[in-house]
């Protein structure tokens, strides 16, 4: 038995480990990305640890508790494991989020209160696991987990997003495939396996796109703008410009390494900020656009709003324009609108400054 168990698990095992070494040693990924990445791994080693215990335990009534606790466990998480994958895609708002958070509290209390009274699982006094009354619950919120992972594929394509689109859908049919066949045929440590190799396919997704990205402030670059205009250009888009003030007089004064953490600063607060629908760029120097597909004017002036306010906190300035393009416009003639509205709230805000001296 014991060989079989460390044929099985020893791939997933190192597959886990590794990852988790290479997410805290790599620095393109910011700690906001790490985060789920990071519980994924957790929460699948612990998916895998409990299956290892319940099978080494099975039929030895002498581990009936152990074993008891390592189905409580791995009920309690083999649903959740899929929330690390819908918080990365992160597509939906802050009121979905905290339903499933509830939901897999509940699911969690339920598990652990099984110990005792066998409602989702029963261990009998030969050391054999049988599935209890309301064992359907923890499927049944799975299911909820993987819908709510195959709406954010459609929303990332009805975005322009579409390659993240096709790889989550993608990811979500082979947990769906690895659960129906857990259900049906008693695989061992599938789902456990299957979620580290989900884990490793979405973290290799984001290190490829680091390609795309600026090397200073992590915006996407000026490559990504135009290929993201050319697939954004059947939705209506909020097209926001924006410029950090007295980047010249910071380089020329305290140097340009002061001036490089001018414009670092500010593209962390922004990619703060910003909803994860909303693109962010950095075109060279201090210039940088951000595109917001499906976004009401009245959302992008309270963008604006928030970004200039979060800026100032941390002692710098920026200038903004915003503009709404559509399907079928001129969208370089809608850029160069939406600079001209950057540069005028820069004029307005320069003369300010002069008034105040």
């Amino acid at each position: 038995m014991l060989k079989d168990i460390i044929q099985m698990s020893y791939i997933i095992v190192v597959a886990d480990v590794t990852l988790v070494v290479f997410i805290l040693f790599n620095s393109t990924i910011n700690s906001k990305r790490k985060a789920p990445f990071l519980i994924a791994c957790v929460i699948s080693f612990l998916m895998l640890s409990a299956n290892i215990i319940g099978e080494v335990c099975r039929g030895k009534t002498e581990f009936i508790p152990l074993m008891k606790f390592s189905y409580a466990v791995s009920y309690s998480i083999s649903g959740p494991v899929i929330i690390p994958f819908i918080y990365l895609a992160n597509i939906f708002g802050n009121r979905i989020k905290l339903t499933i958070r509830i939901l897999a509290l509940f699911n969690t209390v339920l598990c652990f209160i099984s110990i005792f009274n066998g409602a989702v699982f029963y261990v009998n006094d030969d050391g054999y696991f049988t599935l209890g009354p309301l064992a359907a619950i923890p499927y049944f919120l799975s299911g909820i987990y993987l819908f709510i992972l195959l709406a954010s594929s459609v929303s990332k394509y009805r975005l322009g997003f579409r390659d993240e689109s096709i790889f989550i859908f993608v990811l979500s049919l082979s947990v769906i495939a690895a659960v129906l066949l857990n259900t049906l045929y008693k695989f061992k440590f599938l789902v456990s396996g299957m979620a580290v190799l989900c884990s490793v396919f979405y973290y290799l997704f984001f290190i490829t796109q680091t390609l795309t990205r600026d090397a200073l402030t992590n915006a996407l670059n000026r490559h990504s703008f135009y290929k993201d205009i050319q697939d954004f250009q059947k939705h209506q888009i909020i097209v926001i410009s924006m410029d950090l003030n007295g980047l010249k007089q910071i380089n020329d004064t305290l140097g340009h390494d002061e001036g490089d953490k001018a414009i670092l600063t500010v593209a962390e607060t922004a990619m703060s900020i910003l909803p994860m629908k909303c693109r962010f760029y950095r075109l060279g120097g201090d210039e940088f656009e951000i595109l917001c597909p499906d976004t009401t004017k009245e959302t992008a002036e309270q963008i604006i709003a928030e970004l200039k306010l979060s800026v100032e906190e941390k002692s710098y300035s920026i200038a903004a324009g915003y503009g709404e393009y559509k399907k079928g416009m001129d969208f370089d003639e809608v850029l160069k609108q939406v600079d001209a509205v950057m540069y005028e709230d820069k004029s307005r805000m320069k003369a300010a400054a002069k008034l105040k001296l």
